[in-house]
């Protein structure tokens, strides 16, 4: 090969010319355009660079039409091809072909170019078509011939599933076994069979056994057989219907297409088929989504990492059940003598930016640099062609040269998703899918879910709209003032009740000493300022003091120092707000009932019994006025807006249940408290002279009031709590 002179500015821009009005003239022209017309003069690097993108540019429009070309055949035209044939050229050919589904190997190319099959084995090592590929080590050696009716080993061959790069797989019957299962047959190469022996879940393909044969260098993976095909194929039955037909019942009869294509009896009626029969498509994405992301965290939690997260790789049951597959190119971090860089590959149209990194040998980053949050990304990929039929990166990479589409997909990755793709995922009415899908293809992995059980939460939230409304709506109205200043919010929820008792107070026992202790009134006056002075900020100290460490919890920053485990511990003591408001009120209150008494008789001397017993009774009351209403407003707070503000995605457990079914517990005895307020006022009512009722049927009216609004209250908490606890039963199962 000669090596090209560099291209000036003025060269670039011919080329540019030069290939804009060859494709318009594929496009206006019904034959082809002949490459001759649109060899401009120049020096000999533009000329060998823009032979090279015409004869590119050309094979791409030839072979979608179905006119076959090769590079061999543009020498007539070009008379120094031999000089102008690059390995990129060829490469290129190799793709238009495979694209086009036209039978092309490695092997042919090799023939017709000896002279650039050493830089071509290379190359097909860093295959990026969609199928999975190895980027380091050695490529698949062993030669895999074999055909349905054959016999291979214990297994009757019966119909060829699919094929990819690494690998044929088979449906079979097992003649020992006398079953059916999905016979794996590739090369003896790999940890496959280690890695998905670690692996026991409901959405991972169970894998039996595997058998060896020596002699032909090949490895027989046999498996659990999924006969509804691949989520691949469920993508190809839906994009040739209308979008608006997409629906749970339309991806039934995709399946059921595929069972009947395999020679497959339908299922007979079931309860997961008639849930999914009753799904929105939203909502049979986010049902499937919710499945795979549960299994890549069972997965990423043994330590394995998928690596190669793609349609072709989900294999779908005759129920519809989703099941992970082909960990081919995994890596497992418990599998001694094996390193992340082994097997390295995965399919570029599903890749993480990380992964692409990884897999470009121009960049530093390296397998070992990647986690569980890429298999996430390259869910999320999967997921949104699945929801739309596309997928969110696939543009402006295909036509470029493509030892260049490492840093070209890369750098689309690193921008994010476009604010047209983003609106294609809101139109949905049921199932919001912006904001999930946005965080998933964040282009860095810190920015996304931190687990598969993270993302898992989210999507079911989706399907959930109460849920998701109750954990998400929380910077809307009254939700943003409380979450701009939550801790003002508690205290000013517990002292308007207080305040109400001390009023009550003032007037009834007042009233009471003018009754029967005219002279001690100027020292009931400074008793009660005292008290009050004493009470009201210790009661707010203390309950700032409880909650700091909730309400703090709730600022960004401060999150972002606390892990996993501290933040749920801050959801526990969230759900006790009310019990905290309620307890330091009510404490205070029983605590100054005697006080007052105490006092005038230490700085009076005798003090009447009735006084004692108007005291006890009136602060008494006070106190249960103290302990209901608070109780209901904080708890009501901290259900609709410091729990949701707290979750933030987080992965929610079981450890989180007991506190909010001791919260509801609670809510009926403080319900009773909230009750026994107007009772008790009737009752002080009768037994009390009439220059007090005045007092205690303003209590017993606004105590009735009050508890109308506790009841709402109630109402609105209980059916909070049952929504948590409902979503976390059913996310931690």
């Amino acid at each position: 090969m000669t090596t090209a002179s560099p291209l000036t500015e003025e060269d670039w821009s011919k080329l540019t010319q030069t290939l804009e009005a060859f494709a318009n003239a594929w496009e206006s022209s019904p034959f082809p355009p002949s490459i001759v017309e649109f060899l401009t003069t120049g020096g000999s690097g533009l000329r060998r660079e823009l032979v090279s993108e015409l004869i590119k540019l050309d094979l791409e429009n030839r072979w979608q039409r179905g006119l076959r070309k090769l590079v061999e055949d543009y020498a007539d035209d070009v008379p120094d091809l031999d000089a102008i044939v690059t390995v990129a050229l060829v490469f290129e050919e190799y793709h238009i072909r495979k694209t086009a589904g036209d039978h092309v190997s490695p092997t042919e190319i090799f023939k017709r170019f000896p002279a650039l099959a050493g830089e071509l084995d290379g190359l097909f090592r860093l295959d990026p078509a969609l199928r999975s590929t190895f980027m380091s080590g050695e490529g698949p050696t062993a030669t895999i011939e074999l055909s349905p009716g054959e016999t291979i080993d214990d297994f009757d061959l019966l119909l060829r599933l699919g094929r990819g790069a690494f690998a044929t797989v088979f449906l079979a019957r097992q003649k020992s076994m006398q079953r059916l299962v999905a016979l794996k047959v590739s090369a003896d190469k790999g940890t496959e069979p280690q890695t998905l022996a670690q692996l026991d879940h409901d959405n991972i393909i169970r894998v039996y056994d595997q058998r060896l044969l020596p002699e032909r260098s090949l490895r027989l993976l046999y498996m659990q057989y999924a006969a509804g095909g691949t989520l691949a194929d469920v993508i190809h039955r839906m994009n040739v219907i209308p979008q608006s037909d997409w629906s749970g019942q339309s991806y039934l009869r995709a399946i059921d297409a595929e069972l009947d294509d395999h020679g497959e009896a339908r299922p007979t009626e079931s309860s997961i088929r008639r849930q999914i029969a009753e799904m929105s498509w939203p909502q049979v994405v986010c049902w499937i989504g919710n499945q795979l992301a549960l299994a890549l965290n069972y997965a990423h939690r043994a330590g394995v990492l998928h690596r190669d997260i793609k349609p072709a790789n989900v294999l779908i049951t005759a129920e519809g059940v989703p099941k992970l597959a082909d960990f081919n190119i995994s890596f497992g971090s418990m599998l001694e003598g094996v390193s992340a860089e082994e097997n390295m590959g995965g399919s570029l149209a599903y890749m993480s930016p990380e992964h692409l990194e990884a897999c470009n040998p121009k960049h530093p980053n390296t397998a070992s640099d990647m986690d569980g949050r890429s298999d996430l990304f390259s869910l999320a990929i999967v997921l949104c062609e699945l929801l739309t039929g596309q997928r969110p990166f696939d543009h402006g990479w295909h036509h470029v040269p493509r030892l260049q589409r490492f840093e070209t997909m890369t750098d689309s990755r690193r921008t994010g998703l476009t604010d047209f793709f983003l609106r294609s995922l809101c139109v949905t009415e049921d199932c919001d899918l912006g904001d999930v899908f946005k965080r998933c293809l964040a282009p860095y992995p810190e920015e996304r879910f931190a687990s598969g059980q993270a993302l898992a939460n989210a999507l079911d939230l989706c399907q959930h709209p109460e849920a998701r409304r109750l954990l998400c709506d929380n910077v809307t109205g009254w939700k943003q003032v409380v979450r701009r200043w939550p801790l003002t919010s508690i205290i000013v929820l517990t002292v308007i009740p207080n305040l109400i008792g001390a009023i009550f107070n003032f007037l009834y026992n007042r009233s009471e000493i003018k009754s029967s202790m005219p002279d001690a009134d100027p020292v009931f006056m400074r008793i009660m300022a005292i008290i009050n002075l004493i009470t009201f900020p210790t009661g707010m100290l203390s309950a700032g003091w409880i909650a700091g460490s909730v309400t703090r919890a709730t600022r960004i920053d401060e999150q972002s120092r606390l892990n996993a485990a501290e933040l749920q511990e801050r959801r526990r003591r969230c759900l006790q707000l009310g019990n905290v408001a309620s307890i330091v009120g009510l404490t205070l209150w029983l605590i100054a009932a005697p006080a007052y008494p105490i006092l005038l008789h230490l700085l009076l001397g005798e003090v009447p019994a009735t006084i004692y017993v108007h005291f006890v009774a009136s602060l008494t009351l006070c106190g249960l006025i103290a302990a209901a209403y608070p109780f209901f407003g904080v708890s009501l707070l901290a259900t609709r807006c410091l729990y949701p503000s707290l979750v933030h995605w987080d992965t929610m457990s079981k450890e989180e249940l007991p506190a909010m079914k001791q919260l509801a517990r609670n809510m009926w005895i403080h319900l009773i408290l909230a009750a026994s307020v107007p009772m008790l006022s009737v009752m002080i009512y009768a037994l009390s002279g009439l220059d007090r009722r005045f007092a205690l049927v303003a209590l017993a009216a606004g105590g009735t009031i009050g508890f109308a609004i506790a009841v709402s209250a109630f109402r609105l908490v209980q059916q909070d709590l049952q929504v948590l606890i409902k979503f976390i039963e059913r996310s931690s199962r």
